[in-house]
């Protein structure tokens, strides 16, 4: 049995033992656990993965020449939600299942919402500067700060996260509404949420919030058109996928002042040789995180024994097992 690790520099820098651990104990002493670090060579990477039977990773990309490169591979585990980067349709068709996890950081990532709104609708950003830069204590030193209690939040994406930070805004005392066609009514009803069409929630929401999956139809559902809807300035939190947001199209609206400021723990190119470059980097209105609203220590290990233990249920045989396989494909267990 031959499994191997593969992603960026930056996300293997973890405690893999966790995984390697996880692998031994359910496949076997005898299983090989090879680790592949991709720094844009795709043949290095087709090699990595020409004999082996699995591969797990957390954001490296599986086009369909990398994946058809290995016709045996059996499975592809990812240690996230989202799979937008993997063709799981090729994958399907050569019988390549692709896993991925769910439930892990819901209270993390809703948590970080919250911090992410509190720190733009507070100026927390330049007043932290005006005192650690310019030794500057005064509250005057800026203007224009909203109150949170009575305004409304909109979220767009009422799932999981979606209702864990609806319960947390309610707890503000704010208003909350959703744009979430797959929702069902009586549950939003049950939440105290009003389901609205895209169009009132950019237009009454004092807070946009997104939480959706990124699907083709929802690539960059924050463009101009959206930005010009948005009659309040609202602030703008973006923990999803950075491809939802077209990200010039929020620059000119941060520039325009159609917009009160922006919580971004997620871009479109999410490397430190883009930060060095980013047009959002440097400006007291918006807030960057590294893509770390999942992370709390219990959260991480979760993440990676669930997509640790996907891989071995797809190797083993045991569909039943795995937590979320998102292509239609047939498991057998792996025989040598």
């Amino acid at each position: 049995m031959k499994v191997a690790i593969c992603d960026y520099k930056e996300p293997l820098n973890r405690d893999l033992e966790i995984e390697k651990g996880i692998f031994k104990k359910m496949l076997g002493e005898d299983t090989e656990i090879s680790l592949y670090v991709h720094e844009g060579d795709c043949e290095a990477f087709k090699k990595a993965i020409k004999d082996v039977d699995g591969v797990l990773t957390s954001y490296l990309e599986f086009p369909k020449e990398i994946i058809q490169s290995n016709p045996a591979l059996k499975g592809i585990s990812i240690e996230a939600t989202g799979y937008n980067f993997v063709d799981a349709d090729a994958a399907e068709k050569q019988n390549t299942a692709v896993a991925v996890i769910g439930e892990y950081c819901t209270q993390e990532v809703a948590d970080h919402t919250m911090a992410l709104m509190l720190a733009v609708a507070r100026k927390l950003k330049h007043y932290d500067r005006e005192i650690e830069k310019k030794h500057v204590y005064d509250y005057n030193s800026t203007s224009g700060m909203i109150r949170l209690e009575g305004s409304t939040f909109g979220i767009m994406g009422l799932g999981k996260i979606g209702k864990a930070v609806a319960k947390r805004a309610q707890g503000f005392g704010m208003h909350v509404i959703a744009y979430s066609p797959s929702c069902n009514p009586d549950v939003a009803e049950t939440l105290g949420v009003k389901l609205v069409s895209k169009e009132e929630l950019f237009a009454t929401s004092d807070v946009i919030s997104l939480h959706m999956r990124l699907t083709d139809e929802n690539v960059n559902i924050l463009n101009k058109e959206a930005f010009d809807q948005m009659k309040k300035k609202p602030v703008i939190v973006n923990v999803s996928r950075g491809a939802m947001i077209d990200e010039m199209a929020l620059l000119d609206a941060l520039n325009q002042g159609k917009i009160f400021g922006a919580g971004l723990d997620v871009l479109v190119e999410e490397t430190n040789e883009n930060t060095l470059k980013s047009p959002f980097v440097g400006r007291e209105d918006v807030v960057l995180t590294p893509h770390t609203a999942f992370y709390s220590d219990f959260a991480l290990y979760e993440c990676q024994r669930i997509a640790a233990e996907n891989l071995c249920y797809i190797l083993k045989g045991e569909k039943d097992k795995i937590f979320r396989m998102v292509n239609n494909v047939e498991v057998t267990a792996w025989k040598e």
